[in-house]
């Protein structure tokens, strides 16, 4: 079976404010040199460890849990064009 790459995913915790925590699923697609979020919570925890785990979960949740989460398939740039509408295909 081939697989897309792996995404480029970490989980990270943040305090904005003390006593108040966030988590942040954030990706790299330039070798991990740049990062952006993907998916923060937004409502903040009362401990580092409720943020973590919730955080973990829904990273576990992006992908499958063999293989991992995976890139989108890249499109075949060499395959035909897809019509959407003309002859032949509104008949």
């Amino acid at each position: 079976m081939q697989h897309t790459p792996l995404r480029h995913l970490a989980l990270s915790v943040d305090e904005p404010e003390p006593g108040l925590y966030h988590w942040m699923i954030i990706e790299s697609e330039d070798a991990m040199k740049t990062w952006f979020v993907v998916e923060a919570s937004d409502d903040a925890y009362d401990t580092y460890s409720e943020a973590w785990e919730d955080g973990a979960s829904t990273l576990r949740a992006m992908g499958d849990g063999q293989y991992g989460p995976r890139a989108e398939a890249a499109e075949d740039e060499s395959a035909d064009p897809v019509l959407e509408t003309g002859p032949g295909v509104d008949d």
